[in-house]
């Protein structure tokens, strides 16, 4: 792997630093060049544009093993190079489930396509399938709580108890979300009205499956992490709970940008799980300051499968090549700071998960870097994206500021919206 030199850095404290990469790590920071630092294979100007660690996503769907019409490892890693993020941890629903040591083990061989660095969450089927694993050093363990009863979740809380891992969970009630659905299936107009998705799996599902979760939590002494919380009632309970609980919440952008009035415009393809809400629920920037990490919940489907009707219709959209640009017009408009940023996508996803040597531009730490422009502005737009996912509620939003370059260990895997080869590494 050949030397990199990168000079003439911003940070986000608008300090002006040279950054000296060697074999893949951060050498040295340094405020001056020397001649006897220059003997590298590469030197990169930057030209006064900012640096930031590399963007950590801990929360994608890859959709491969099993449903690679909708994604795959190579297609999922361009659009992460491509939005700014050098490492991201991939949820256990693929086909089969991650859920045995055979069926994660095939996973971490096939991401072995990925161009940026990964983990993997696991699922939890039996103890001894939990523990077989947890040899395999997931980055977790995940729950979709809307899929089990109360008895299941009770011993599947108790099998991740005999692991040193953090808990992943979605959070919305079985048994509530069943009923929701049943009632309003009986209004065949319902079938066309999208907007009722969003009050089948009301903001209520989210709070009773929370509240469950904090219970359990507590009961096997878990470190839990909850994924797209969407309401800011969730939010005040989980306040209080975290004086008795190693509790972190992530949120996503669909859910801070968008309120379930966008179903008018854009209709089903705005679908997703947790749906989302209203003005008397969501959450917004201005909440961000309560939540640990942001994380897109990247699933992307094919076309087909978003334009169906309300309950037919595949649930999740593509958030990995829109996000920053959202989050940076954030930033330009002063309802975010860079600093927010770095906290939210950077510092503490690789605390969370306990990544190491990443999350932060530091001496000995993985050159993983992201190049931003805060000058830059446009259009969001399908056209140039790597998902498979071609469609984003999104769509012609006017953003300002962007990522530009992507690094990955010392080596540039995305400039200028071009993405190119490069090999990632399992992160544990």
């Amino acid at each position: 792997m050949g030397n990199l030199i990168l000079k003439n850095c911003k940070t986000i404290d608008n300090n002006t630093i040279n950054i000296i990469i060697e074999n893949g790590k951060i050498k040295e920071i340094k405020k001056t060049i020397l001649p006897s630092d220059t003997a590298t294979d590469k030197t990169i100007d930057i030209k006064d544009k900012i640096v930031i660690p590399g963007l950590i996503d801990p929360h994608v769907h890859f959709r491969d093993p099993g449903l690679t019409h909708k994604e795959t490892w190579k297609t999922g890693s361009q659009a992460a190079a491509h939005g700014g993020y050098t490492t991201v941890i991939d949820m256990p629903n693929t086909i089969p489930k991650t859920d045995t040591l055979k069926n994660f083990q095939e996973k971490k061989e096939i991401a072995q396509k990925s161009i940026v660095d990964f983990g993997l969450q696991a699922g939890v089927k039996t103890e001894q399938d939990v523990l077989e694993i947890n040899k395999e050093k997931p980055a977790s363990y995940k729950i979709f709580m809307d899929l089990h009863t109360n008895e299941q979740l009770d011993k599947m809380f108790s099998y991740v108890g005999k692991t040193d891992k953090p808990l992943c969970l979605h959070c919305e009630d079985k048994t509530l979300v069943d009923y929701n659905i049943k009632r309003l299936k009986e209004d065949p107009e319902n079938k066309e009205k999208i907007i009722t998705y969003s009050y089948a799996r009301s903001p209520l599902t989210e709070l009773i499956a929370v509240n469950r979760a904090i219970e359990l939590g507590k009961k096997y002494n878990l470190q839990l992490h909850l994924c797209h919380i969407s309401t800011r009632q969730t939010l005040e309970l989980i306040h209080e709970a975290r004086e008795k609980l190693n509790i972190t919440i992530e949120a996503t952008p669909h859910h801070l940008f968008l309120e379930n009035n966008v179903y008018e415009t854009y209709g089903v393809k705005a679908k997703t799980n947790p749906p989302l809400r209203d003005s008397n629920y969501n959450i917004t920037i201005s909440n961000l300051n309560e939540f640990d990490s942001i994380g897109t919940d990247h699933a992307p489907h094919t076309i087909e499968e978003k334009e169906k009707d309300t309950w037919s219709s595949a649930a999740g959209i593509p958030g990995l090549e829109t996000s920053m640009k959202l989050l940076l017009t954030e930033v330009n408009n002063n309802n975010l700071t860079l600093h927010d940023i770095v906290r939210l996508m950077c510092n503490n996803p690789a605390k969370i998960f306990k990544i190491p040597n990443k999350g932060k531009i530091e001496k000995e730490y993985d050159a993983d870097i992201t190049v931003i422009d805060m000058k830059e502005t446009g259009k969001i737009s399908t056209e140039n994206t790597y998902t498979k996912g071609k469609y984003t509620p999104f769509e012609n939003r006017p953003y300002h500021g962007s990522n530009i370059m992507t690094i990955n260990r010392g080596t540039v895997i995305c400039e200028n919206d071009e993405v190119y080869e490069h090999n990632g590494k399992y992160i544990y």
